[in-house]
């Protein structure tokens, strides 16, 4: 059987950011004993599809899972089985925790740190209702290098209404000089319902400007590449030998179970999704019931879009034999017009037996997946 990925929802945080519609929490920390048992519950129901399986990778995502005592983690891990090599990430934000958390990580098993950064301007990081500051931010990754992690990734925004270039390049400078092996650079989105959404409504901030926005993402991708961060994935960049097995996984459509508040699954060919409210959640495992509200079992022609669109999203593009081998379909026939005008309007390229998106094809990404659904 293929590897398995686990996915664990820490739904608690110090603060809630201004731009943030993850299923998240402030000030509930009096809820951490009842989610936990009630976590740690929801394993034990997945004992027989946990069993025979090696685990490649555990993702402790949130939320702020460093928000949370470290026993609390340590709990949750030793409800599975893993090996030295199997990829283990938490999610953590500058402040919340210090050098001796990192140690601590360590000697559970944690492997990789993945840093809530967003920026090192500190006027941005207001705009955006971060609890830190730049300075904390820096001496939070030195903290963590010296507790021994070499493996560690940074999450970057764009876009951000009353950003300008030059302080997001500032940005990356600092970011560099770090020498931080893995780095994720999101373009900003505005959910609706989020504090931004309404500071946005009320002008209290400007919208973000659409070609300001794929500036900074172009700068992302070239300032990076002079640090020998290669770009992998649309959002994702890596010193060689440290890109992000878990995700990986994900754009490779392996099999992952999530575990928690709002988690999603893919397991045979069926998609799962746990309930978003969290005393249903709790309420339905005190009965011992998985707190599965949807479930979605996908067709072969589910399969295909999302095949196609996970494996564009990365650089190593779709190979066309991994495809006809994958689902007996040869890619070239089944979508030749639709590839003509993509390659032709310079938004996709073959490579050898591959498509891949262009420079242009991955600032209007979803405009080429919508092509394939």
């Amino acid at each position: 059987m293929n590897d398995l990925r686990i996915y664990i929802h820490i739904p608690f945080c110090k603060s809630k950011c201004n731009y943030c519609d993850f299923n998240s929490f402030a000030g509930m920390d009096h809820m951490f004993r009842p989610y936990f048992k009630s976590l740690i519950t929801e394993i034990a129901l997945y004992s027989n599809e946990l069993r025979g399986r090696r685990i490649d990778s555990i993702y402790f995502g949130g939320g702020t899972p460093s928000h949370v005592d470290v026993q609390y983690i340590y709990q949750v891990l030793k409800c599975f089985t893993f090996d030295e090599n199997t990829e283990i990430t938490i999610e953590v934000n500058p402040g919340v925790v210090g050098y001796h958390n990192f140690v601590q990580y360590r000697q559970m098993g944690i492997n990789r740190i993945s840093f809530g950064i967003q920026s090192f301007n500190d006027r941005i990081l207001m705009y955006m209702g971060r609890i830190h500051n730049s300075l904390t931010a820096i001496n939070n990754i030195h903290e963590c290098k010296e507790a021994g992690f070499d493996n560690i990734s940074a999450d970057m925004i764009f876009g951000y209404p009353k950003q300008t270039l030059e302080q997001y390049e500032d940005s990356l400078n600092v970011l560099k000089s770090l020498e931080i092996p893995h780095v994720s650079c999101y373009s900003l989105s505005i959910e609706p319902g989020t504090l931004l959404d309404e500071m946005v409504k009320k002008n209290v901030m400007p919208m973000p400007d659409e070609d300001l926005d794929r500036a900074m993402y172009n700068l992302s991708i070239e300032s990076l590449k002079k640090a020998n961060l290669q770009q992998y994935e649309i959002s994702n960049f890596a010193v060689p030998g440290y890109e992000s097995r878990h995700n990986i996984g994900y754009w490779n459509r392996d099999e992952y179970l999530g575990f928690g508040l709002s988690a999603h699954s893919l397991y045979n060919e069926t998609r799962y999704s746990n309930t978003e409210d969290l005393h249903q959640y709790i309420s339905l495992l005190n009965k011992y019931e998985k707190p599965v509200v949807h479930t979605d079992t996908l067709t072969k022609e589910e399969i295909i879009t999302e095949y196609i669109i996970l494996k564009l999203r990365m650089n190593s593009g779709l190979d066309i034999a991994h495809f006809q081998d994958k689902f007996d379909l040869n890619f070239e026939e089944k979508y030749g017009d639709k590839l003509k005008t993509l390659v032709n309007t310079g938004l996709l390229y073959k490579q050898s037996d591959s498509y891949k998106l262009t420079r242009s094809g991955m600032d209007v990404a979803n405009k080429v997946f919508v092509e394939f659904v």
